[in-house]
């Protein structure tokens, strides 16, 4: 078992921790089984989620906050909310290992979350299961390298839809200036014709 010590900064944080768990499948050579992860704190889960958008802390936030709200009105509703959305995400999560390798997408992360911060937190690891023999390397399952492999081909097909909407973007701004150019010049020559009348 490990236990790691966490910094909380504000009031309700999400904190990317797969680094430190993936770190520890590696230190205790885990080959196939389980790594658990638990948290003995009353305000905090531990989930999984995706870690491709940037805005995934603001919203998780504002959505559950929405269903539980820190204030009632002007009245503050107590620490029993910040207890009882942790305990419907949980205080533990067990991530299944396979081949040295933790079974996530490449778009999952493991993350604390913390529901009433700031102060200093922790969480436990430990695992469960077969070790990689000495010369053994962990490796990616197949199974696992074929949805990297669908995702990455995604995401490779949502950056050329993106690229496609720039230049039509750009093609279009460049026509409209170009309008706009040639307008000013037609507005010019009447002017100029007006005044010579």
């Amino acid at each position: 078992m490990k236990a790691n010590k966490i910094e909380i900064t504000s009031s309700e944080q999400l904190i990317d921790i797969t680094k430190s768990v993936r770190e520890y499948v590696d230190q205790s050579r885990l080959k196939d089984g389980f790594v658990q992860i638990q948290i003995p704190e009353r305000t905090a889960s531990v989930i999984i989620s995706i870690n491709d958008d940037w805005r995934l802390q603001r919203e998780f936030f504002d959505k559950l906050n929405h269903l539980m709200p820190k204030y009632d009105g002007m009245k503050f509703t107590g620490w029993t909310t910040s207890c009882v959305k942790a305990t419907i995400f949980g205080s533990s999560l067990q991530v299944m290992v396979h081949n040295g390798t933790l079974i996530l997408d490449k778009n999952q992360s493991i993350y604390f979350v913390e529901f009433q911060g700031p102060g200093e937190r922790q969480y436990f690891i430990s695992s469960s299961g077969t070790i990689l023999a000495e010369n053994e390397e962990a490796s990616m399952p197949e199974e696992l390298a074929l949805i990297f492999e669908k995702r990455q081909a995604y995401e490779e097909e949502q950056e050329q839809i993106k690229e496609e909407m720039r230049n039509e973007w750009r093609l279009r701004e460049e026509n409209r200036l170009k309008l706009e150019a040639e307008n000013k010049d037609k507005t010019a020559i009447e002017n100029e014709t007006e005044g010579e009348e």
